[in-house]
């Protein structure tokens, strides 16, 4: 199938993830001065743009500098509002940039999200303008395609069917006063919409700006679920509140005590906590959205039973996850998601062992159950620690086909019980077919497993350490664990398998006689088939690896196996 997300240079990506300010070409750092910053005068580029496919966000990001007279950063600069466009004669023509096209200065500096050009080409550059100051121009640029095996996912599901019951339209005719009943006469406000609705309806949302929502006790059935639904790529709420004093508002779409609802591609900037909160309820389902910006997470669900959180884009939350799904919640699928540049995690699963509510039944028994976890993008995370994929106290679930790369200072995959108790460790889990690489000098163990995470079944996976090697456990927890046909290295010549109580390291034979198995396992160096494509080329893991696993796709949805075998880790090739 087309390859949909954006293929990066390993070199430009390292540098934009461990937060390189310079960049080749316009800008540099401005002069530091011991002298009060002046007025603002020009525009910088401080951080190139790079790594471009079409229609995909830039693996490097631009970032912007205001500066003053003397070249020096303006500091105290939190309201300068840049924007940016292709600059005009370069690239391919009719080429559409597209992403947050404006940003607003904070201590002097201006950070563009998911900016992304369409058509492919070469010779591109960006130009930044603020009323009043120098321009500030990129280097140039190149927007290739997409290659097989690069960075992939949301992998957004269509939209739900059906005929609209109502339409609401942020248009000058639209008012809460009108009918709603026609795109003629559309309402305003999402929260009038969520005021109405009933088992069956369908709220057509079209591009525009829109205040939060609330859904509040309201009921669908299986047949006839509510559903919400973005008519294009851009109705957008910006904003949840700017008071953590209001807890109803705190979330730019909140979700409470309802059963079977569809949100599908709404978007959110900038809510004070979550972009979208699911509590108490059963049965929703939040797809093909992007949760940008959150001050706490992208999309955050507790106390809820049988979600679905699907090809949806999570990014830039300020200081914890993409995902996180709480409070032991079970039967949880988590699919085709793009977590990236979230300060900790890109995806969480804690059951909350220590908050156990016995009001809540199973889901407030500290344990989540038989849910999926699979096919998701984590590219970016773990500023702050956690793990790309971060799992606290969780029973019987498959974390499949999941691309885990170029992640922070954070593990790959986490198995734990959020320091609780080991009777609440992650326990007889099925990790299959993943790809987990960081880069030199960058990261914790591909895999953890600690404080009773026992009885977890490891195959087919791809796991290259950066600054340390591929698994670590501590001694309670390798009780039942089984592995095999996993590639593990260490780029930067950690001990591969480490127990984390000890700290004693082990060889692969080592390794295989403490857990009295993986003869299949290798730690020979695997070739991949481009920079930035993280399918196996012929050799080491290709065609080789188990093939009584169940799983039949690989991350992209390609069928398993092609060729000669199963590939190891997520793509199929």
């Amino acid at each position: 199938m087309a390859k949909q997300i954006a293929a990066f240079a390993l070199v430009l990506i390292a540098c934009t993830l461990w937060g390189c300010a310079g960049g080749s070409g316009s800008g540099g750092s401005g002069s530091s001065s011991s002298n009060p910053p002046g007025s603002p005068a020009a525009l910088a580029v401080i951080q190139q743009p790079a790594g471009a496919t079409t229609g995909n966000a830039f693996a490097a990001q631009p970032r912007v500098e205001v500066r003053d007279a003397a070249n020096q950063r303006v500091t105290t600069d939190n309201t300068t509002q840049v924007a940016v466009a292709i600059t005009a004669a370069t690239g391919t023509g009719g080429a559409v940039l597209s992403g947050t096209l404006t940003g607003t200065a904070f201590n002097g500096v201006v950070s563009f999200t998911g900016l992304s050009i369409d058509l492919a080409g070469t010779g591109y550059s960006l130009t930044f303008t603020a009323p009043g100051l120098t321009d500030a121009v990129s280097t140039g640029f190149a927007v290739t395609t997409p290659s097989a095996g690069g960075g992939q996912a949301p992998f957004v599901p269509p939209a739900p069917g059906g005929v609209a019951t109502y339409y609401v339209d942020d248009s000058t005719t639209a008012s809460d006063t009108n009918t709603g009943t026609s795109p003629g006469a559309p309402w305003r406000s999402l929260q009038h919409a969520a005021n109405q609705v009933q088992a069956g309806d369908i709220v057509e949302v079209a591009d525009g700006s829109y205040s939060r929502f609330t859904l509040s006790s309201v009921i669908g059935t299986s047949g006839m679920p509510i559903i919400f639904r973005a008519s294009g790529m851009g109705a957008i709420i910006n904003s949840g509140t700017s008071s953590s004093t209001a807890p109803d508002n705190r979330d730019a779409i909140k979700i409470y005590d309802c059963h079977y609802v569809i949100i599908h591609g709404l978007r959110t900037l900038n809510a004070y906590r979550a972009g979208c909160r699911v509590t108490e309820s059963f049965n929703v389902t939040i797809q093909g959205g992007v949760f940008g910006n959150g001050g706490t997470w992208g999309i955050f669900t507790d106390y809820s039973d049988d979600l679905v959180l699907e090809g949806n884009e999570c990014h830039d939350s300020g200081t914890e996850h993409g995902i996180y799904f709480s409070n032991s919640g079970d039967r949880v699928h988590i699919r085709g998601n793009y977590c990236h540049d979230n300060n900790a995690s890109g995806i969480q699963i804690n059951s909350d062992p220590a908050q156990q509510n016995a009001a809540f039944g199973t889901r407030g028994d500290g344990i989540t159950v038989d849910s999926f976890i699979e096919n998701n993008w984590c590219i970016g995370n773990g500023a702050n620690g956690a793990a790309g994929l971060n799992f606290a106290s969780i029973r019987n679930c498959d974390i499949r086909n999941n691309l885990v790369v170029n992640n922070l200072n954070q593990s790959g995959i986490a198995l734990w019980d959020d320091g609780f108790s080991s009777a609440y460790g992650s326990m007889n889990n099925r990790i299959y077919h993943n790809t987990v690489v960081f880069q030199t000098g960058v990261g914790r163990f591909c895999l953890i497993m600690l404080n009773g995470s026992t009885g977890n079944d490891i195959k087919n996976n791809v796991f290259i350490g950066g600054r340390r090697g591929a698994i670590s456990w501590s001694s309670d927890s390798l009780s039942g664990t089984t592995a095999d046909y996993n590639i593990c290295r260490s780029v930067d010549a950690w001990p591969i398998f480490v127990n984390d109580d000890t700290s004693q390291s082990y060889t692969l034979p080592q390794w295989q006689a403490l857990i009295s198995g993986a003869p299949n396992s290798i730690t020979t160096a695997p070739t991949f088939n481009g920079a930035a494509d993280w399918s196996l080329a012929p050799g080491a893991g290709r065609d080789d690896g188990d093939s009584t696993l169940g799983v039949t796709t690989a991350h992209d949805g390609a069928s398993r196996p092609l060729g000669g075998g199963f590939d190891r880790g997520c793509f199929e090739d």
